[in-house]
């Protein structure tokens, strides 16, 4: 217990002694640079209309601050990260967040950053939006893999060398997601309730050293509620907290559709609301203004913020796009490789079984749905597309050259094929195969539907760009539900099978199934996760199924795919007599972008 004290005690101490006070920190003395930066900023303030200024504080194009072309302030754009600039085409793929974390290594965190900055520059991006920093409490949480592990300390470290990298490239980091976003499910709704103690001791401390200490140019607020009141329209969070107590002197920002409330939004400390001015704008700002609900010294303050950041790193003086910088990035590939290798973490080697021996190997096999094509990293906004990227299938068999026969399985079909392969008919008895499609103008499916046919299968999927050999299956358009109808046979009596349905997106993913009238899968209100099912020991007769699905998803894909599938029969029989046969198996199983 005193060891455990004494440790508790070191750490406070460092802590402490590495962040200056805030009062410290918002009266610091200001360089000439810095003075005639204010100076400039003031000065363009006072010649922009509140129209203008407004405007400024709702983004455009979907990843821009707008600029204000008669005065010569330019459009600000922004790039996903963490782990990369993910938009505007390849780049270097960084280990992420989690990897980076397990280096434990601030020192390299800053190097990542610095050619994540490189690579910004020669995109022409402005804000970075990484590091992620949520504390990693709850391991359902879909965006863990973009954070920086669960000690709040280690995150801190992390976080200060990753922002001190990306800013000493003229580029402005965004800590995000502040705070307490630990659940993708139902992420615009879920309120995390935190006491103040635990607040201060596990959720804020990487993100006041990110302010205190890397003076992060931007921190992006996050969907969940915090304490009963939205994050982005948080006042305790956003200017109690940041503003006022840390000095944070940069850009608050909303998450992307994480604004809920305009104008309460602009009075609790957010700057900019993104994409788009959807509640931020002049028509829902101006009334409160000339209502006294909010005022015009509010709008300046936010405008002078975003101002300040593009005269801080130097964006109103210079093109961002850096033409030195190649996009194919050598030097950040040799430090992404340094920090995959320090971040891997051996957990447990029985019998020292690794490393395999070479010489004794004849046969190895690789088992499982990631082992080809690579995945770098996981999916959503934190996906980065790189130059090249190498498979766990092609590094393992390059390494074994000769010496071994790699044979290799996936081991699982995709929730595409799976629907693909299930048979349905109309009716019980002599049905045609398929189901019935009824297609709906509203969301509650009432009425005539304004469209009915025959489906074989219930697989829709948008293709991704570039991706040879995938085919687009659209919704009907002038249609936003539907209801598919129908019977299915077990082949076996007595067999246990998976009922799933796989459907992406927020607002676009709702969906309930019913076997034998009686409901099964409930996703009508609130989507659990991308992929839900359910098992039942089915008997030898038909069971009807219905199906009822509403909105529109553009997010993953927007896929909606249902099946039924005998539960032992999912592994194929080829994957396990290959394992059978190999001298090692190597078992390749995880999330992937379409998965994760």
């Amino acid at each position: 217990m005193r060891k455990l004290l004494t440790v508790i005690l070191v750490m406070s101490v460092l802590s402490n002694a590495s962040a200056p006070a805030s009062a410290q920190t918002s009266a610091r003395q200001l360089s000439a640079d810095e003075t005639e930066r204010e100076r400039r900023v003031e000065s363009l303030i006072k010649q922009m209309t509140l129209e203008e200024k407004i405007d400024l504080l709702g983004g455009v194009d979907g990843f821009f601050v707008r600029g204000v072309e008669r005065l010569g302030v330019p459009r600000l754009k922004m790039a996903d990260g963490p782990g990369g600039v993910r938009n505007y085409g390849p780049a270097t793929a960084m280990p992420s967040g989690i990897a980076l974390a397990a280096a434990w290594n601030p020192e390299l965190a800053e190097r990542v950053g610095t050619e994540i900055g490189r690579d910004a520059r020669a995109k022409g991006v402005h804000f970075l939006l990484g590091p992620g920093a949520n504390i990693y409490r709850a391991p359902m949480n879909g965006r863990n893999f973009e954070y920086l592990g669960e000690d709040p300390f280690l995150a801190a470290r992390t976080a200060v060398g990753y922002i001190r990298g990306v800013q000493s490239q003229g580029v402005a980091a965004t800590i995000k997601h502040y705070m307490g976003n630990n659940s993708e499910f139902d992420r615009h709704k879920t309120d995390s309730t935190i006491d103040e103690r635990t607040m201060r001791e596990i959720y804020l401390p990487a993100f006041e050293a990110a302010v205190k200490e890397a003076r992060v140019g931007a921190i992006m607020s996050s969907y969940n509620l915090v304490n009963g009141e939205h994050a982005s329209q948080n006042k305790r969070l956003l200017t109690d907290i940041a503003k006022e107590d840390w000095g944070f002197e940069g850009v608050m920002m909303s998450d992307w559709f994480a604004t809920y409330d305009g104008v309460a939004a602009a009075n609790a400390g957010q700057d900019l609301e993104m994409p788009a001015g959807a509640h931020m704008n002049r028509a829902k700002l101006m009334p409160a203004i000339e209502q006294g609900k909010l005022t015009v010294a509010t709008i300046d303050d936010k405008v002078r913020r975003i101002l300040r950041t593009a005269a801080r790193f130097g964006w109103l003086e210079r093109e961002q796009t850096d033409l030195s910088v190649p996009r194919f990035n050598q030097q950040g590939r040799r430090v992404a490789l340094e920090a995959a290798r320090e971040g891997i973490v051996l957990l447990k080697n029985d019998r020292g079984l690794l490393p395999l021996d070479k010489t004794k190997l004849k046969t190895v096999a690789i088992i499982g749905p990631v082992a080809y094509p690579a995945v770098p990293m996981g999916g959503g906004s934190g996906q980065v597309q790189p130059f090249n990227a190498t498979s766990i299938l092609e590094g393992l068999s390059n390494a074994l050259g000769a010496n071994a026969n790699v044979t290799y399985h996936r081991g699982l079909p995709t929730h595409g094929e799976m629907a693909d392969a299930t048979h349905f008919a109309t009716d019980e008895r002599n049905g045609a195969p398929g189901l019935k499609a009824e297609y709906f103008d509203n969301p509650e499916l009432r009425g005539t539907p304004v469209l009915t046919r025959t489906e074989r299968t219930v697989n829709f999927r948008r293709a991704p760009r570039g991706i040879v050999g995938e085919q687009s299956v659209e919704f009907p358009s002038n249609t936003v539900a539907e209801r598919w109808t129908g019977y299915f046979l077990p082949r076996t009596a007595g067999e246990e099978y998976h009922f799933f349905v796989e459907s992406t997106g927020e607002d676009g993913g709702s969906f309930r199934l019913f076997v034998d009238d009686k409901l099964l899968l409930d996703n009508w209100t609130t989507n659990p996760a991308i992929v839900n099912y359910a098992t039942l020991a089915l008997q030898g007769r038909p069971y009807k199924v219905v199906l009822e699905h509403k909105g529109r998803s553009q997010w993953l894909g927007g896929r909606l795919r249902f099946g039924v599938v005998p539960r032992a029969r999912v592994v194929s029989p080829q994957a396990k007599e290959l394992a059978a046969r190999a001298d090692a198996v190597v078992v390749a199983v995880g999330f992937d972008p379409e998965t994760e």
